[in-house]
């Protein structure tokens, strides 16, 4: 049984060339401008231990918005009880290097995103996202489109995807569709590149 809606090594190997064109063109500027392609310049500005303007710059680059007083709460008011809690999370390692207690119900980095989902009319896609702004190769962002189009097991997304990475020819099949983005963008930022991409195709939207 697919540990998603599909194989997903399977779907990459599947739509290699598709990917391809899809990443290229995302992250080129070309004649479609994405401004999500500077979020990871965005959010490699800051300081990996604190949540900081930047962050909030690098979010907003993908078409969400952190309001001003959950924006508040997050680099003044309550700065110092979101950054311990941030610091409690893996900051170097892949997905698939660290624990899968690490990134599963329970864990520090659930914590941090259900803290954040705490704050004014900051949803769970947002707080993800500010999360993988802080820990781009350890927690994969997933949106409303990417959720209906890629069916995960519901509030196992990071945790499904350390067991589909972990088994490393099916990590390898992934990353050599993926090549064509900038070296400095992570795995999971070129999967959710190419599955969000698919799934504006797809329609599939809530």
């Amino acid at each position: 049984m697919p540990r998603f809606g599909f194989d997903l090594a399977g779907w990459f190997t599947h739509n290699a060339d598709q990917v391809r064109r899809d990443l290229t063109g995302y992250f080129d500027g070309g004649t479609e401008s994405f401004t999500g392609r500077w979020f990871d310049e965005f959010a490699a500005i800051g300081d990996p231990n604190r949540f900081e303007a930047s962050d909030v710059l690098a979010v907003e680059a993908l078409k969400v918005v952190v309001p001003p007083e959950a924006a508040a709460a997050l680099l003044i008011t309550e700065t110092d009880r979101f950054n311990a809690k941030l610091r409690q999370i893996p900051r170097e390692q892949n997905l698939w290097e660290v624990r899968r207690l690490d990134v599963n119900v329970g864990s520090p980095a659930d914590d941090l995103h259900q803290a954040l989902v705490g704050l004014p009319d900051i949803g769970w896609v947002v707080a993800g996202k500010l999360l993988a702004a802080k820990r781009p190769k350890l927690l994969p962002i997933l949106d409303n489109e990417v959720n209906n189009f890629l069916k995960p097991p519901k509030g196992l997304f990071w945790v499904t995807m350390h067991d589909e990475l972990s088994d490393p020819s099916r990590r390898e099949a992934i990353a050599d569709v993926c090549q064509a983005a900038p070296a400095h963008v992570s795995l999971l930022r070129r999967i959710d590149v190419a599955l969000w991409r698919a799934a504006k195709r797809d329609g599939s939207t809530t």
